[in-house]
């Protein structure tokens, strides 16, 4: 048994008993494994650069000025 089939296993009867017809369970659990690979392998979910992380924080304070200032107008 490999080390997926046990939780695709355990998804699927946790979706039929709850009242999921057992295609649709199979479906919905191939769909979220090809999504999670997906995911896993992108580059873009990797930890932001300390460049990126200070322009994040940049835009975020300079969005909350702006909501400040069009509020006290």
């Amino acid at each position: 048994m490999s080390p997926t089939s046990q939780p695709r296993k355990d998804f699927v009867d946790r979706m039929v008993a709850g009242g999921t017809p057992r295609p649709v369970a199979v479906e919905l659990e191939r769909r979220i494994e090809i999504i999670d690979s997906a995911e896993n392998s992108h580059d873009g979910r990797g930890v932001l650069t300390p460049r990126e992380l200070a322009l994040y924080v940049g835009v975020t304070v300079a969005a909350c000025l702006i909501g400040v200032a069009v509020m006290a107008l």
